[in-house]
């Protein structure tokens, strides 16, 4: 099964996909990264090496898909979830070429996916939903199964996010979430299997 998991610049998305895989159990993750060409590379890598790698306050420091290969127990079976980390999107249009090209790769991805996990930034409060979040969230549940992640909750201003999240984006399914520490991802993970293909 894949999961697609989008949002805008410095939601969180890499450093949720990382420790969700952590929290599953692997202390090494299988990684596909798609170019905007389509070329596709593999690696193995440390869940903490990646971490370093990948992590960054910066926007933009994802310009391709990674998809990330987790084995997931299913009762007596053993399955595969996809996560797909996305490069985060504007409202607008970027100058730079390669941040267009990103975006275009996100948006491709929403529309091929049956998962949707949907991060916001609750801790910038009254910044925490833009124009991209309130059109995903008229899009994404009629793609298929969709959930708002208001992540960043172990931060201050999370909780008056958290309120403007709920108004403004009437999501099916909304999970306060902090990707650093963990909170919420039992919760992820029953809305995954849940809807499991």
């Amino acid at each position: 099964m894949e999961a697609a998991v989008v949002g805008r610049p410095n939601t969180g998305k890499t450093l949720f996909v990382l420790n969700f895989a952590a929290y599953l159990g692997l202390a090494t993750v299988a990684v596909d990264v798609v170019d905007s060409d389509g070329r596709v590379s593999r690696r193995q890598w440390p869940v903490a090496r990646a971490r370093r790698q990948w992590v960054s306050p910066l926007p933009h420091r994802t310009l391709h898909l990674q998809r990330i290969r987790l084995p997931v127990a299913a009762g007596k079976v053993r399955r595969e979830l996809v996560l797909i980390d996305s490069p985060g999107v504007l409202d607008g249009i970027p100058a730079a070429e390669a941040v267009r090209h990103a975006m275009a790769l996100t948006l491709e991805t929403v529309t091929h996916s049956s998962l949707i996990l949907h991060l916001v930034d609750a801790s910038r409060a009254e910044a925490a939903v833009g124009p991209f979040d309130r059109e995903l969230a008229a899009y994404a549940p009629l793609v298929g199964a969709y959930a708002v992640l208001a992540n960043k909750m172990d931060l201050p201003a999370a909780q008056a996010g958290l309120a403007r999240v709920r108004r403004l984006l009437p999501a099916p399914v909304l999970i306060p979430l902090s990707a650093r520490t963990g909170r919420g991802f039992r919760e992820v993970k029953a809305f995954v299997f849940r809807h499991w293909a």
